[in-house]
């Protein structure tokens, strides 16, 4: 029953801040905790990079605390998570053996406790979300992890959808990491002036196929002509790091 008043407040969720009264008011009720982060990434050749994060009711300084050198925000977490696919508990008091010391230091300072994550790849969308739950009344055991796993795939689509009310400059940054390898590797040639005939040549595909190509890139990053492609990823570059995980 709570989990049907979920998914039916959830559908009229649409913004940032909706996002973040909906958990509040909501989700809260289905799994009691005191602050959270939801969060878009991706796989690089690094490992994972989260894109943005929304948090809700979370100390923002940790997360300025532990950004690395590039700017991208990182957490023993969600490595963890992407071992085991399955929900992760953590207990600051009884960490585990690889966890930064560092990273720990500023996580206990700020009294986060009682973790709960869980994450859902999206194939589709060629990226995923993360979510985290902190300070729960108590320390979640297999009732919430299987409770969590549950509600996951509703704050998947859920926060898949808030992106969509992103300014355009985060909507295409989102996009624009969510290209498969091939459609990175074409949207670089696109953006020095390479023809499709060029492009076609280089990479030793048929220049049909290229077009092809050319109009799924097109359709994902919300642009219909090479001029404004070059401009927006002049936009994208003029912005920061790609790896610069965005806050909200």
């Amino acid at each position: 029953e709570m989990l049907d008043a979920l998914r039916e407040s959830a559908a009229e969720v649409e913004t940032v801040d909706g996002y973040k009264e909906w958990t509040r008011n909501n989700l809260r009720r289905v799994l009691p905790h005191e602050a959270m982060i939801s969060g878009w990434g991706h796989r690089h050749a690094g490992g994972v990079g989260l894109d943005m994060m929304i948090t809700i009711d979370f100390p923002a300084d940790h997360l300025e605390k532990i950004r690395n050198r590039v700017g991208a925000i990182d957490t023993p977490i969600l490595w963890r998570w992407l071992v085991t696919e399955k929900p992760v508990v953590f207990d600051a008091e009884n960490p585990w053996p690889d966890v930064p010391a560092q990273w720990l230091e500023s996580f206990r300072g700020f009294g986060l406790r009682n973790v709960l994550a869980h994450a859902q790849w999206d194939v589709e969308r060629v990226g995923g979300t993360y979510h985290s739950l902190f300070r729960m009344p108590v320390a979640p055991g297999e009732r919430e992890s299987r409770l969590f796993s549950e509600v996951v795939p509703l704050l998947h689509e859920t926060l898949c959808r808030v992106m969509q009310s992103l300014s355009e400059s985060d909507r295409f940054s989102a996009a624009l990491e969510s290209l498969t390898a091939r459609e990175r590797e074409i949207v670089r040639w696109l953006g020095i002036g390479k023809t499709n005939g060029e492009v076609a040549s280089i990479n030793g595909i048929s220049e049909n196929t290229v077009k092809h190509y050319v109009t799924e890139i097109f359709n994902k990053l919300g642009v219909s002509n090479r001029t404004q492609l070059v401009r927006r990823l002049a936009e994208h570059e003029a912005r920061g790091p790609v790896y610069h995980t965005k806050v909200y």
